[in-house]
């Protein structure tokens, strides 16, 4: 056997062992940084451009289980963990009308009661526009988030991105990732000869890239000069991190060099004299030489989620150790947590909606014992004193209903009928086939696959219906600084 057919049998087995594989999902990790950027911030207002179908807005109309402690609360502070984002104002921008109609739907009300009570209200809005075109409506949002967005913008709509975004919002965040172009090698192995990835749109490079639609794939020293560069211009400090990193080991040792597939920028406002009325003043010169007639954004939807009628309005210490009390005996055990608690309406809305309330008010009644232990505060044991009470079986079933349903009508399965899943998958696969498509060694620099629904368009929306993971304690990897000033 020659030497070169030694060589190619030799990469066919290195391909066909290679891996890329990203624990949690890529997408999941971008997300799951966001919202963890957005609940340590205790941001209240979002801006998600390039919102896609709607994913992250709608992790984010969930409502939080109580209310953010704030110097109005009427209880000392419990603890200085932020365990919950609490939004009050989102807003959605894409090009694509299509699935901004799933953004619409996502972030509707449901039509049943489901989740925790509502304490803080919600108002959400969905556009159609370009992100370079400004909209008043944005004005003094506190967060403005674009993740995977960047990359895809043609030159007008980049040229307009830090202006309009940094310059007339003046957000205190701005969250944006990207893709690492540093990483690609890694998708490959070294000498493989078939083909990856996509030409440079613009023509303006050699390299190939993850995506068709993207104009441009950035290194981790180009994405941290082009932000140090719009941070100095708009008055903001920035941080740059790396996120993704593959769990399966690289056989080349390409781990170190080149280990974060992605890139997530936080760009934070600099407060003091003189800094808003330069961005003001900046913002005005830009605005004066790009005023082109431009199609206004277009609102397509709202939607309003209101707050329970006793929110912020709690009841009388003494009322609310009664109502702890009642519902101590629905549980039917006398020591409970406060999680447990919290869970029954009436001990939530008859403490306005603060946890801290209820600690206080427990705390302070000589009826109970309250144990502050555990990692969390809903974790905290609550004994009621001078009572004996039975555990109470939930699932027990009723032998009365058991005579009553002898003949097994209840069931939706007769006797005679089986559970067959293979032919059940057979069946409904299709019908829940979103699309999803994970970048691994196999998709990334692969021509998409239509979904279902039509392949993404616009500002990378992202065609994953999948519900974010809990991020108990995953962190993302601690970026560097870049320092900047004015010009």
């Amino acid at each position: 056997m020659s030497t070169t057919a030694t060589m190619d049998n030799t990469i066919s087995a290195q391909v066909q062992d290679f891996q890329v594989k990203f624990v949690p999902p890529l997408h999941e990790q971008r997300r799951a940084w966001a919202l963890q950027v957005l609940r340590n911030e205790q941001v209240s207002s979002v801006l998600d451009v390039g919102c896609g179908e709607g994913i992250l807005l709608q992790h984010l109309s969930h409502a939080a289980p109580w209310l953010a402690h704030t110097p109005a609360t009427p209880a000392p502070a419990t603890s200085d963990k932020t365990d919950f984002i609490h939004v009050r104002e989102l807003h959605g921008l894409d090009l694509v009308r299509s699935d901004l109609e799933f953004a619409i739907d996502a972030t509707a009300p449901p039509k049943h009661g489901f989740g925790w009570t509502r304490f803080e209200p919600l108002n959400i809005s969905i556009w159609h526009g370009a992100l370079q075109v400004p909209n008043a409506a944005f004005e003094g949002i506190e967060c403005i988030v674009a993740t995977e967005v960047i990359e895809h913008l043609p030159a007008d709509a980049l040229a307009g991105f830090a202006p309009v975004l940094l310059g007339g919002y003046a957000p205190r965040l701005l969250l944006f990732t990207t893709p690492s172009y540093d990483f690609n090698a890694r998708f490959r192995v070294p000498g493989d000869p078939a083909p990856w990835g996509f030409a440079d749109p613009t023509g303006r490079t050699d390299r190939l890239f993850r995506h068709p639609d993207h104009k441009f794939e950035w290194t981790a020293d180009e994405c941290a000069a082009w932000s140090k560069a719009v941070a100095d211009e708009w008055g903001y400090d920035v941080v740059v991190e790396g996120l993704g990193r593959s769990v399966t080991k690289d056989p080349w040792g390409r781990d170190a060099a080149k280990a974060f597939a992605s890139q997530a920028v936080t760009l934070r406002r600099r407060d003091g004299a003189g800094w808003a009325a330069k961005r003001a003043a900046r913002f005005a010169a830009w605005a004066a030489g790009n005023a082109a007639a431009a199609r206004p954004h277009e609102l397509l939807g709202t939607h309003h989620y209101a707050a329970h009628e006793g929110a912020e309005k709690p009841a009388a210490r003494a009322d609310i150790a009664a109502v702890v009390k009642m519902a101590i005996n629905d549980i039917g055990t006398a020591e409970v947590t406060v999680f447990e608690l919290w869970r029954e309406e009436a001990v939530a809305t008859f403490c306005g909606g603060w946890l801290e309330v209820l600690v206080d008010a427990i705390g302070q009644d000589p009826s109970f014992v309250l144990t502050k232990e555990g990692k969390n505060v809903d974790d905290w044991r609550v004994e009621l004193l001078g009572v004996e009470l039975r555990d109470r079986d939930v699932w027990k079933r009723d032998e009365s209903q058991e005579e009553e349903d002898a003949w097994n009508e209840g069931s939706e399965v007769s006797e005679d009928e089986t559970w067959d899943e293979e032919e059940y998958e057979e069946e409904y696969a299709e019908e829940y086939d979103y699309g999803y498509e994970e970048e691994t060694e196999e998709t990334a620099g692969t021509e998409p696959v239509a979904a279902k629904w039509g392949m993404p368009e616009g500002w990378g929306a992202e065609s994953d219906a999948e519900t974010l993971k809990t991020w108990a304690d995953w962190k993302p990897t601690d970026g560097w600084m870049v320092e900047g000033g004015w010009d």
